[in-house]
């Protein structure tokens, strides 16, 4: 008969390594910047471009809308990879207590 597998009791800490704070948001960030792009020239090549003279080309609208949400992606990844350098800073030289 097998044996029966412990249950994990609420409250106790997990074992896990975390990951260091912004690491996430610098790969995500980066991810973003880079596929955004890519996926909006592929959306406005899929969508063509119009014949018609009135509005905006959807070539245009695909392309620039990739753009924007790549320099969003960006931004993502650098405010992260402040974060992270911040708290690698604060784990060297850790701040002295008056008392």
């Amino acid at each position: 008969m097998p044996e029966p597998t412990p249950v994990r009791q609420s409250g106790t800490a997990s074992r896990e390594p975390r990951s260091p704070r912004g690491i996430r948001a610098v790969i995500l960030g980066a991810l973003l910047a880079g596929l955004a792009p890519l996926a909006g020239f592929l959306g406005g090549s899929m969508a063509g471009h119009s014949g018609g003279e009135t509005g905006m080309s959807p070539l245009f609208l695909w392309m620039f809308g990739g753009l924007i949400v790549g320099a969003i992606g960006a931004v993502i990844a650098i405010m992260g990879a402040l974060r992270w350098m911040r708290t690698r800073h604060m784990g060297q030289n850790p701040p002295d207590k008056d008392g």
